[in-house]
């Protein structure tokens, strides 16, 4: 009667099927120490707490930041965005044995940092100008760091940046949450930018995936127009950029082209590529474009391609050379042709003999592989903007970006190595969500994970042994400090709410 009381479930399809609980030390985070792996090789989350201000009283404190940083960034990269979720995730002993900063096997017995705990951390990264401008710094900082390591701290050879804005819905009434027209949804409107290096972020070529990732953000109000802000932050971008890259061009949608933006890029010497939107000048233009040629069309359509030359509007201070592409497709129920040919437009400051009209279109479609990235992280990340208070949805967004960066880092080294491409949910579902058990052998702590996992392991093991990190951004790793026992109110073992 007793071991039937134990049970927690026993199935009537099977009877041979019995569900126990225990207390043994598993987990289904593994990846949490491969993040880990990645972050202290580069220095990632110590050199972020380095530059922070902390106003805590550092002789009462049970939590550094650095150990606060990895607990919420990586419970983002592994798709855990609600900050309850942290309860639940600071007794798994593989995320403690991650984000734990001190030496030796104490940190299978802690506990990390609680829900409440980690709302101070935003409090404290938003209090003051300085903290909030070195989260932001920090997007580009930790991709340049992995691009050095990866490319024998040289700077990229070229890249491309892409600026886009997307929308970020809210169910609340959040400072900033507000209806856009576009989008038609309440939420945030943010401004981010993202670099590839060649143009492509799932290029097949070694390297060339090595050091995508967001470069900037801001976060703004939910019915600001796609370029407000736009100069200011392309400054930003621009600078970092050429940290990066000894040469880098920009992607932009149509939103942001207009003529100061273009003149601000021709007067910095920026190569840039857009699409312009159209309007009765401009349909003019294309009309002598448009006439089918006689006879049976062939079974793809048509696609052409016209430089139309420079190009100057109104307000315009510089000539651009503008494109015209015509496309001219068959329906795919039909295999008619649609009545009138689609047609858009490319405006750019490429010189003819830098690019052809062909390759200028074959860049900007390289765009959709950055709006993929976007996808990935509203789907594997899914920042919660759920706090009244604006600038701590803005923290909230940074940590969100620097999560999907450092989770990204592994992927594309799994990605170079193996070949393919992989979502990024993909990736934390059948890598970085690896179960597994901890188990303690004297001074030695052992996780082991399921085989199925072990080969991508065992790959990004020697991927990341490859990284060749400069002297100046090596981590100084766990400092000794005085222990302090949890409160007495903290929960010593999972305790799920209601």
């Amino acid at each position: 009667m007793g071991e039937r009381d134990s049970w927690l479930l026993e199935p009537t399809f099977q009877r041979a099927i019995k569900v126990a609980a225990t207390d043994e030390r598993l987990t289904s985070n593994g990846g949490a120490l491969l993040l880990r792996e990645a972050d202290h090789r580069l220095g990632l989350s110590e050199s972020l707490a380095a530059r922070l201000q902390d106003p805590r009283r550092q002789d009462c404190i049970r939590y550094t930041l650095t150990e606060l940083l990895r607990e919420r960034i990586y419970s983002l990269a592994l798709g855990y965005a609600a900050q309850d979720d942290l309860d639940r995730l600071a007794h798994d002993p593989a995320l403690r044995l991650a984000c734990w900063d001190r030496k030796g096997p104490g940190a299978l017995d802690e506990r990390l940092a609680s829900q409440p705990t980690q709302s101070r951390l935003i409090d404290i990264l938003t209090r003051g100008p300085q903290n909030l401008q070195a989260l932001r710094d920090a997007l580009a900082d930790w991709s340049q760091r992995w691009l050095c390591s990866t490319g024998s701290d040289r700077r990229a050879a070229s890249i491309t940046i892409d600026v886009d804005s997307f929308l970020i819905r809210c169910y609340g009434a959040q400072s900033g949450v507000a209806y856009n027209g576009h989008y038609r949804d309440d939420g945030y409107h943010p401004l981010v930018a993202s670099f590839s290096v060649g143009g492509k972020y799932d290029a097949a070529k070694e390297g060339f995936r090595l050091g995508n990732g967001f470069l900037h953000a801001v976060l703004r109000a939910g019915n600001v127009h796609t370029a407000n802000g736009s100069i200011r932050f392309l400054q930003n971008v621009i600078a970092k950029a050429r940290r990066l890259a000894r040469s880098f061009d920009l992607r932009i949608d149509a939103g942001f082209i207009d003529g100061r933006t273009m003149d601000f890029l021709t007067e910095e010497n920026v190569r840039f590529l857009g699409r312009l939107k159209s309007n009765p000048v401009l349909d003019r233009l294309a009309e002598p474009h448009l006439k089918r040629p006689v006879g049976r069309p062939p079974r793809g359509g048509y696609e052409d391609v016209i430089d139309l030359g420079p190009y100057r509007a109104n307000p315009w201070k510089h000539a651009q050379r503008l494109i015209l592409v015509v496309i001219d497709r068959p329906d795919p129920r039909s295999g008619q042709l649609q009545f009138e040919p689609d047609y858009f437009f490319l405006v750019t400051n490429w010189r003819a003999e830098e690019r052809s009209g062909e390759q200028v279109l074959e860049h900007y479609r390289g765009r959709g592989t950055f709006e993929d990235r976007l996808g990935e992280f509203r789907a594997a990340v899914g920042p919660s903007l759920s706090s009244p208070e604006f600038r701590e949805n803005e923290t909230l967004l940074l940590l969100s970006l620097l999560a999907y960066n450092l989770a990204s880092m592994l992927r594309e080294e799994c990605e170079s190595a193996r070949g393919g491409c992989w979502d990024l949910k993909r990736f934390q579902n059948s890598v970085l969500k690896a179960g597994g058990k901890v188990v303690k052998h004297a001074r030695r702590m052992v996780l082991v994970v399921a085989s199925a996992v072990a080969s991508f392991w065992r790959t990004l093991a020697e991927r990341l042994a490859r990284w060749t990190v400069p002297e100046r951004w090596r981590p100084r790793g766990p400092t000794r400090r005085d222990w302090v026992s949890p409160p007495r109110h903290a929960h010593l073992t999972v305790v799920l709410r209601e």
